[in-house]
């Protein structure tokens, strides 16, 4: 895959602070399980903060990530960015025509049915990790980000509580409806799950390369990207280098659902289908999957029985807009799917945002196709090589904007705005664009309106809540 370079940055606009009275939860020092931080304004949250600023310390995403390990340190919730915060004046919530703050028209529904959490997939009986239900409460004009788990360092595994733990270039992740957080922990070789109250724990894999299926540490990955579940607590997740979708019981079991036989290009069913780097993932209403086949360049579909077909694409490195295989794309990673059954797919060298309807429509949502960071309406949008997606009961877009180091969101008529980052590579939590990431890869949106960001090259899961 192709990285980008560090982006230039962007200003962080003056930020609406909330209220007297509004109740903030934010990170601890050592970027422990969420602690309540009481009520009152943030100028007074933030005096009860207790904390200071820890070295920053980054890796970019290196050029051929299979194989190597890097370092690099935490940033906890930096008392000293909140409070600046505090004197900032009215304005922005997570929309406008700049890409750092602008006006909050464009924010998102606050909050989700319980019926289902969604970090790719539409809320349903059958789902529960992407695309969650509104609760139809007010808009919120902020979001707070924070570390919910990773010390920032990936030099050994450890399973532990919020900041105590490790992981090493998470890229996926996924939320089930008891509010569990489940990881594919890319580099570690495994599967790692976050309980609501922060404790990392590994749910299976070795830590070894391989495609061997089994219960728990027994199990063999190589190639760890999407991740999804279903309300019954299943996972299923994609692997780049086995080429093949797995899944997983609530106990840990590991099987394989389609592919891993051999890599190409073939419809089928179970192993008799055939894939190339496989990465973004999402289940649809019907436990219907949806893969990005990356380089193969098209859209497939599993149904629960194994049953694979292409949904979208040439097979040809493209970006044509039309129905079904006539479209193409370039290098599809990451792949949500709505209430509707409309799929969306983040193009990571398009730089674009397609939609697919039911009846297999390609059309462009947002991007210009040339690397940027401007926000605005459809194709007058840029992002640089957006990886993950999420959407909401609302139709908003939740992108994971990789190379730009930001969370946007594009409301369902197509305006793009920045709800989280600086544009500039850190790990500083904070309110939306005084926060910053370092190359976010997934998102999953919850059944409370939280998002939930892999942050690849920080080797942390954070958390962005509304408020």
């Amino acid at each position: 895959m192709k990285n980008q370079p560090p982006k230039a940055g962007h200003a962080a606009g003056p930020q609406k602070i909330p209220e007297a009275g509004a109740e903030l939860r934010l990170a601890s020092s050592t970027g422990h399980a969420v602690q309540d931080m009481g009520k009152g304004s943030l100028a007074q949250v933030g005096q009860r903060v207790a904390q200071g600023a820890t070295p920053l310390g980054h890796t970019p995403e290196p050029l051929g990530l299979k194989r190597r390990h890097f370092m690099g340190t935490a940033l906890a919730l930096d008392a000293a960015v909140l409070l600046a915060a505090c004197g900032g004046g009215g304005g922005g919530g997570d929309s406008g025509a700049g890409s750092g703050s602008g006006s909050s028209s464009g924010s998102a529904s606050s909050s989700a049915s319980s019926s289902g959490s969604a970090s790719s997939s539409a809320s349903s009986s059958n789902s529960a990790s992407s695309s969650g239900s509104g609760s139809g409460s007010a808009a919120p004009t902020q979001w707070v980000v924070s570390t919910f788990a990773g010390t920032g360092s990936n030099l050994a595994l450890i399973d532990g509580t919020g900041g105590t733990a490790t992981f090493n270039s998470p890229y996926g992740v996924a939320v089930d409806t008891s509010g569990h957080v489940y990881v594919t922990d890319y580099l570690f070789y495994r599967i790692r799950k976050i309980s609501p109250a922060g404790v990392v724990s590994t749910l299976a894999g070795s830590g070894a390369l391989g495609n061997v299926n089994g219960t728990g540490a027994t199990a063999k990955f190589d190639g760890l990207w999407g991740v999804t579940v279903d309300t019954s607590g299943h996972l299923f997740v994609s692997e780049t280098v086995n080429s093949d979708l797995r899944t997983i019981t609530p106990t840990g079991v590991v099987s394989t659902l389609v592919g891993g036989v051999a890599s190409g290009f073939l419809d089928g069913t179970g192993t008799g289908a055939q894939f190339i780097d496989l990465r973004g993932l999402a289940i649809d209403a019907s436990g219907n999957l949806f893969v990005a086949d990356t380089s193969n360049q098209r859209i497939r579909k599993v149904t629960p029985t194994g049953v694979v077909s292409t949904v979208a694409g040439s097979g040809a490195s493209g970006s044509a807009d039309g129905v079904g295989t006539l479209a193409s794309f370039r290098n599809p990673y990451g792949v949500a799917v709505d209430a509707a059954g409309v799929v969306y797919v983040a193009e990571n060298t398009n730089h674009m945002i397609r939609k697919i309807t039911p009846a297999g429509v390609v059309t462009t949502l947002a991007g210009t196709g040339v690397a940027g960071s401007a926000n605005g309406t459809g194709t007058n949008a840029s992002f640089t090589s957006p990886r993950g997606l999420a959407v909401d009961a609302s139709g908003a877009v939740y992108v994971a904007d990789y190379g730009n180091h930001l969370i946007r969101k594009i409301t369902s008529e197509g305006v793009v705005s920045t709800l989280a980052g600086t544009g500039i590579r850190g790990s500083a939590n904070g309110v939306g664009t005084l926060a910053s990431f370092n190359n976010p890869t997934g998102i999953a949106l919850d059944g409370s309106g939280h998002l939930w960001v892999a942050d690849a090259s920080n080797h942390m899961i954070r958390k962005i809540t509304p408020v």
